[in-house]
């Protein structure tokens, strides 16, 4: 075998995958003393793997399942309405999307520095949830 070249089988060789990176380690055997390495930045394994973000579409910060990457805005409140059993119309504020309806009364009012849906009142909305928070 030619000086400074190994094969696979003469290599050892430790991958450890920590804090998104993978870190090689190889050593020629019977050297302890010769130490080679190398690291290669992985993507955060969740943001990856996670498709949708918050994009600006005007005024409003909105939810689009369809593009990746940083999300581009944060909404002053987050969530939707959803439509359930016996044509119910409830807020999830842990869901994300398009309003799937349109509760028969309420409104969106101000206080407490947050923009929250009171279906018991009724007028003009005080404030927009979907706008970006800043």
């Amino acid at each position: 075998m030619k000086k400074g070249l190994m094969t696979l089988t003469t290599l050892a060789t430790l991958f450890v995958a920590s804090a998104g990176a993978i870190h090689l380690f190889a050593a020629p055997p019977g050297t302890h003393k010769a130490r080679f390495s190398a690291a290669a930045a992985v993507p955060d394994a969740d943001a990856f793997q996670r498709k949708g973000r918050f994009k600006i579409e005007g005024d409003n910060c909105v939810w689009n399942a369809e593009d990746s990457g940083p999300n581009q805005c944060t909404p002053v409140t987050r969530g939707r309405f959803k439509k359930g059993g016996d044509d119910s119309c409830t807020w999830d504020a842990n869901d994300n999307g398009p309003d799937q309806c349109t509760p028969p009364s309420g409104r969106w009012k101000k206080g407490d520095n947050r923009c929250y849906w009171d279906p018991k009142d009724s007028g003009p909305n005080q404030c927009n949830p979907r706008q970006p928070r800043k």
